[in-house]
């Protein structure tokens, strides 16, 4: 079943019975009737409201007509294509199909489903296969040459969130090409924006492979972005052995990119790729199959044939392991970010949370007082404000998210995580309500020994999504032999699974993160933050307290300073041979105690067996 269809040109020039393929005209009239339709519901997409759920039946109303357009443009094909009725152009379906390809990817966003994501790759891709925008440039038309180039960026975008490097960077050339083709045929006024687009591309690419260690073969050396979907919720001991309530759940996650100087690509910072690759669990990679049926829930009236089709290519209508709600915010201002947060309150239930991540710039005043600690930067969207030095406190006081701005949101459980320079704001958050409530806070300067801090995202937040690559990077490692890359990766691995039950068994650590543990993602966050602290206190640059991440309520000493668990990053860091980088003085392996010696020992026999 060929759902995009294989025909390579149009019938113009060409004789063609049409007596057997019913009324021409009535076939022609229902289609522009039908594109009329879809062009209003898509253009619709944009007035539904960014927070709520009710934007699902206008996506299901969009994704029904588009399903008849591609199914009737099929059927119909040889009578559209014909010149003297319709004359159908291969653009014409490709941009049908790139319409359908944005469907998949909102919905995606607006769902958290990946499933939706592999569709939307599958009509992008196909659109490129078939090579549908093929003959635009030829059409002397810059408007159709701008609807391809920002089919090809939307394409870019897909395969960047799934880790399709290689494809990445053949559309990215093949964008190059473009752009040059379009700024000299056409005489166009947007030509710096396009360079913009490859610039930022190139550069968020750039850095990500700068991130990732290379073999000797000058390939990058992966490490899976999203959580493996057979990670299980932990069974924390709870206090005094009492059972633990029901299994908690992250529901809605507000992630927001606020940095003033930050590597993006659109709206999409490189800590923002990296948080929401780390908020969705990892699905298995479709199979080579035929593009989809368009509408993407299970249709009853769909015929045998489609039913059979997708059942035997597992598309998206099966059961997927669900991921919180997320709100993606690139430089939202502080009404627009307390709009966002008001709406996930609303939405959190019972045994459920939030999780408010901050990727932005410190803001605090010259002269702290006991009452402000200042807090981190939003958007500012107008200019009335002065340049004397009142003005100035007056916009940093108006424009600062901090601490007690949070706490009428607290009387549900909420997980704070603050990438930036001023994050020990948030340190001593002041909890009113007896709800889970953490806070993880980045460190608030990096050593100058420590190179390009600034140029590869929020090192706090690489740490939180692949701890292994941030621990590359801070040992300064750029090239290793797979072999020895992945005895890290195991060794790493192993080591986060030491700290989830370091988490479990203390009986000393706050409630909260006993709570928070039952989620896949929070204890993942939890579990690497303790690991991020454990690299950077024994890397010999990291020696003040401002060099290492915190938290609120504190982890206890007996988690973060565990024998076992600084045993375990000896030996990573025996294992990457950057011994000279890090100080063990307070850990003692095989002549030290009985404990220490034990838990060296049985590692190294785990890595080997």
């Amino acid at each position: 079943m060929d759902v995009l269809g294989t025909h390579s040109g149009t019938h113009s020039g060409t004789y063609t019975d049409l007596s057997s393929v019913g009324n021409p005209t009535k076939v022609v009239e229902e289609f522009q009737l039908l594109l009329q339709k879809s062009h209003q519901l898509f253009a619709g997409l944009r007035e539904l409201p960014p927070t709520g759920r009710s934007w699902q039946s206008h996506y299901q109303r969009t994704f029904e007509v588009f399903t008849k357009i591609w199914k009737y443009q099929q059927t119909h094909r040889t009578i559209l294509e014909h010149k003297e009725l319709y004359g159908l152009k291969r653009w014409e379906i490709g941009e049908i199909a790139s319409k359908i390809g944005q469907l998949y990817y909102h919905y995606y966003l607006r769902s958290s489903m990946t499933g939706y994501l592999y569709e939307s790759f599958v009509f992008y891709e196909a659109i490129r296969d078939r090579m549908y925008f093929k003959d635009v440039l030829e059409a002397k038309d810059s408007v159709l040459m701008v609807k391809k180039l920002r089919y090809y960026a939307r394409f870019i975008v897909v395969c960047l969130l799934l880790n399709r490097t290689e494809m990445v960077k053949t559309l990215t050339d093949e964008l190059t090409v473009l752009v040059d083709e379009y700024t000299s045929t056409f005489k166009v006024n947007d030509a710096a924006e396009w360079q913009l687009v490859l610039t930022e591309i190139t550069t968020f690419m750039e850095t990500e492979k700068r991130l990732a260690p290379l073999d000797y073969d000058d390939s990058i050396l992966h490490f899976p972005s999203r959580i493996p979907i057979s990670i299980k919720p932990a069974t924390s001991n709870w206090q005094d052995g009492a059972a633990p309530p029901p299994n908690f759940k992250l529901k809605e996650v507000i992630v927001v990119g606020n940095h003033s100087n930050q590597i993006k690509f659109a709206e999409l910072t490189l800590d923002m790729y990296r948080m929401l690759q780390s908020l969705e669990h990892e699905s298995a990679p479709l199979p080579q199959r035929p593009p989809p049926t368009v509408i993407p829930t299970a249709d009853s009236s769909a015929s045998k044939e489609e039913r059979e089709l997708k059942e035997k290519y597992q598309m998206i209508d099966r059961p997927q392991e669900p991921n919180p709600h997320k709100y993606m915010l690139f430089r939202p201002t502080f009404p627009q970010l307390m709009l966002y947060i008001s709406t996930a309150f609303k939405d959190v239930g019972e045994d459920s949370g939030m999780l408010l991540y901050l990727s932005a710039d410190g803001s605090k005043l010259e002269v702290e007082t006991d009452s402000y600690a200042g807090g981190v930067m939003m958007a500012i969207n107008n200019g009335r404000f002065g340049k004397d030095k009142k003005s100035l406190d007056e916009m940093i006081l108006t424009h600062t998210l901090h601490p007690h701005d949070l706490i009428p949101f607290t009387r549900k459980p909420m997980f704070l995580i603050v990438d930036s320079d001023n994050s020990v704001a948030f340190k001593s958050f002041p909890k009113v309500f007896d709800q889970p409530l953490v806070c993880l806070l980045s460190p608030t300067k990096f050593p100058n020994s420590i190179k390009d801090v600034a140029q590869v995202g929020g090192l706090f937040t690489l740490f939180l999504h692949a701890p292994i690559k941030a621990f590359a990077f801070v040992s300064d490692l750029s090239v290793l032999s797979p072999d020895i890359w992945s005895q890290c990766v195991f060794h790493a691995d192993a080591t986060e699974k030491l700290i989830a039950e370091l988490i479990e068994k203390d009986a000393i650590i706050d409630k909260s993160f006993k709570r928070f543990a039952q989620d896949d993602f929070l204890r993942n966050f939890m579990v690497r933050f303790i690991l991020c602290h454990a690299i950077l206190s024994h890397h010999t640059a990291f020696k003040e307290s401002k060099h290492l991440p915190s938290s609120f309520p504190a982890v206890p000493q007996s988690v973060l300073a565990a024998p076992e668990l600084s045993a375990r990053i000896q030996e990573l860091v025996r294992i990457a041979n950057v011994a000279s980088l890090y100080s063990f003085e307070d850990v003692v392996m095989s002549t030290g105690t009985p404990a220490a010696t034990g838990t060296a020992t049985a590692f190294a026999s785990e890595a080997t067996a």
